[in-house]
């Protein structure tokens, strides 16, 4: 569910605008924190592998030698069984899919498949061997079952679902927005130039969901088009350790590398000759050219222990830009202007030197670039008694748009300007046994990004109604501007630090898996959402705008400033009951929490009129209760690829009930702040009719 919105009122008053003293210390209190719970912090998407070791009297064998393999990276990890035979692997990044080996002095090696086949929170691998003997040779005859190797398995009411980069455009593959999009259930939310902007979960807004990095917050909406990547979906998840959205939470997983070189290459190419459309959208330049450069160079930096993945990508998409100056009356028609409307308007411009034009002309095309990169080095000792391994991802991301906006047909050309865009991430995992009982896993975790305008003319804004009357007898009003943009000036500043936390406790039997999480965060930010400094002149018709008779006047008297942020912080308590190989039970209980930096400044009339306090920001603790299920019935129809290989079931069947809930955005109070009604707060300059200059 939502968190609570009450007490946040539209009005509040402006505080320390640069409380950098303040945000060093938090700074300084998280990484100490972090630091103090050394080995303890969660990097998820880390398999588990357990199991005994027994010989044909059920006695445990102890010193056999377990060798697991990744089915798809060929990277190989050992272990020797104890005294009662036991025997625990750990692959952080893994994928769910294993070969198994086992060896002993005096028995005959044994070979199998363990799998991922529904929520199993530790993959168990009971093996038997059997002395070593000599067989007669067996024949077994048995009629061919007729069945397609691609089905896959029933999954009802599955929480968590894959996000694959096929399942869209090539044009969009990497877009994590258009990948959630993808899947049954999820609505895709666009913006204004029709591309993926996000995604709505359960009909909740956009920004209820949450993008993670190996379990950590990521900056970024898109990877590297050849990213070696797994993502997924999980909307209900019942394991408390995920937590912070109420929406869909879109999971991104580095992987743990690979013995395998890979080298690879993508380019895509568009053009509008490959695209059609209808003569007004041609007249408004909806048709484009894209081109998108990207490639992967992956491997082992020492086998089966040390591996490097790197993918990039470089992109430009043009448009044909249609002004006021090149749309034809076809084109200015579906956009509800009339071309006398524009040449009388174009003349009263050149009367009154209102630039019309940029410096160097009129671009021709309307560009849209890109770049990103991503990138992690892992270290995983194959044969380390505590499972240690280490990890880092990086990645960075750059766009830039020039002009913005989807036309210049409702504005001069000269009114618009630039929008660029960067950021990127560092992310450090650890992961160990403590003291052969406890597994911990770590990450500590920095984002940072920023975002700013730039207009093409610094000079006040204007605005002139348009009332257009067409051929056919119909009839529209258009607002057109003109001089300087009085919303491209603003920018901000983005910065999150944290790391989270899971220690995890197996039982002997492996039916239980106890999980202690922890999360600690600050995100801070610094934003100057100064519009309207300059002034904007409203005209509601061109003969007022050519007698220079403004309807009225605007103009912003103070910036719009703020530097705060917010500290965000988790528990969870949780445990995974295998109630037998095809049932078990997720239940525990989380808590999130939140506290604002600053808040607005009390205003006292107007908790005298209203009866309400200004000053009050949502700082709360949210719990987060759940119980769930997941239950495998039947074998899978599918020929076993080999003696061993997994059969998975026919069906999984999910369910359960649970509280989700996220923590507010760190800016949301950003308004509140700024809006107070006291003299100190944002305020507004507003002439109408004879007033306005």
């Amino acid at each position: 569910m939502p968190p609570p919105s009450r007490g946040i009122q539209p009005c509040g008053s402006p505080v320390n605008l640069n409380p950098h003293h303040k945000v060093s210390r938090r700074i300084l209190f998280i990484l100490a924190v972090i630091l103090l719970t050394a080995g303890t912090l969660r990097a998820q998407g880390v398999d588990v592998i357990r199991g005994i070791i027994t010989g044909p009297n059920n006695a445990p064998i102890e010193n056999a030698n377990v060798t697991a393999t990744s089915v798809s990276g060929g990277v190989n990890r050992t272990a020797r069984t104890d005294k009662a035979g036991r025997f625990t692997i750990t692959f952080p990044g893994g994928e769910g899919d294993y070969f198994l080996s086992a060896t002993a002095i005096g028995y005959a090696p044994h070979r199998f498949e363990v799998k991922r086949t529904a929520d199993q929170d530790i993959l168990v691998a009971d093996m038997r061997l059997n002395r070593m003997a000599m067989l007669d040779t067996l024949k077994a005859v048995a009629d061919r079952a007729r069945v397609n190797r691609n089905d896959k398995p029933a999954d009802v009411s599955g929480t968590e679902q894959a996000a694959v980069a096929a399942a869209v455009s090539a044009a969009q593959q990497g877009d994590l927005n258009a990948m959630a999009a993808s899947i049954p259930g999820v609505t895709a939310v666009t913006g204004a130039d029709g591309d993926p902007a996000g995604f709505s979960v359960l009909g909740l807004s956009a920004d209820q969901n949450q993008t993670t990095l190996n379990g950590q917050s990521f900056g970024s909406s898109s990877v590297p088009r050849d990213a070696q990547v797994s993502s997924s979906l999980i909307t209900t998840p019942y394991d408390v350790s995920r937590g912070g959205f109420s929406g869909g939470q879109f999971n991104i997983n580095s992987g743990s590398g690979s013995n395998y070189i890979r080298r690879n290459t993508s380019l895509y190419l568009d053009s509008p000759k490959l695209q059609w459309t209808d003569p007004a959208a041609r007249a408004l330049g909806q048709q484009y050219s894209n081109a998108s450069f990207g490639g992967a160079v992956s491997g082992p930096i020492a086998m089966d222990k040390a591996y490097y993945s790197m993918s990039y990508q470089l992109g430009r998409r043009a448009n044909d830009l249609a002004t006021l100056f090149n749309t034809d009356a076809t084109g200015l028609e579906a956009a509800g202007i009339s071309a006398d409307s524009i040449a009388k308007l174009l003349t009263i411009a050149q009367a009154s030197n209102i630039p019309s034009t940029i410096n160097g002309g009129i671009p021709n095309d309307r560009l849209s670039d890109q770049g990103s990169i991503f990138g992690s080095l892992n270290y995983t000792p194959p044969n380390s008694s505590t499972g240690q391994t280490f990890s880092s991802t990086f990645n960075g991301n750059w766009t830039k748009q020039t002009p913005v906006g989807q036309s210049l047909t409702t504005e001069l050309p000269a009114h618009s300007g630039e929008r660029t865009n960067f950021g990127g991430g560092i992310q450090g995992s650890h992961t160990a046994y403590l003291r052969d009982k406890i597994l911990s896993e770590t990450t500590l975790n920095f984002n940072g990004s920023r975002s700013y305008g730039t207009p093409y003319t610094l000079l006040p804004n204007g605005s002139v109604l348009l009332n257009s009357t067409f051929a056919d007898g119909t009839s529209a009003s258009r607002n057109i501007g003109f001089g300087g943009n009085s919303t491209l000036s603003t920018k901000s500043d983005n910065l999150t630090i944290g790391g989270t936390n899971q220690l995890s406790w197996f039982s002997t039997d492996n039916k239980h898996r106890l999980k202690l999480s922890t999360e600690l965060r600050e995100d801070l930010y610094q934003q100057d959402q100064t519009t309207n400094s300059l002034g904007t002149f409203y005209f509601n018709s061109l003969s007022d705008l050519q007698a220079n008779k403004p309807a009225y006047y605007t103009r912003a008297l103070s910036p719009r400033t703020t530097s705060s942020g917010q500290t965000i912080g988790a528990i969870a308590l949780g445990d995974s009951y295998k109630r037998s190989s095809d049932l078990q039970f997720q239940y525990g209980l989380r808590v999130d929490g939140n506290h604002f930096n600053d808040a607005p400044t009390a205003n006292a009339d107007v908790n005298t009129l209203f009866h309400v306090d200004n000053s009050y920001v949502p700082n709360h603790l949210y719990l987060s209760p759940r119980l769930g299920f997941s239950w495998t019935y039947g074998e899978s129809p599918q020929v076993a690829a080999f003696d061993g290989a997994v059969r998975g079931p026919r069906a999984v069947v999910r369910g359960g009930i649970g509280v989700f809930q996220n923590t507010p955005g760190a800016s949301l109070i950003g308004s509140a702040i700024d809006n107070t009604g006291l003299p100190s707060a944002v305020q507004q300059l507003t002439c109408v009719g004879a007033a306005a200059p």
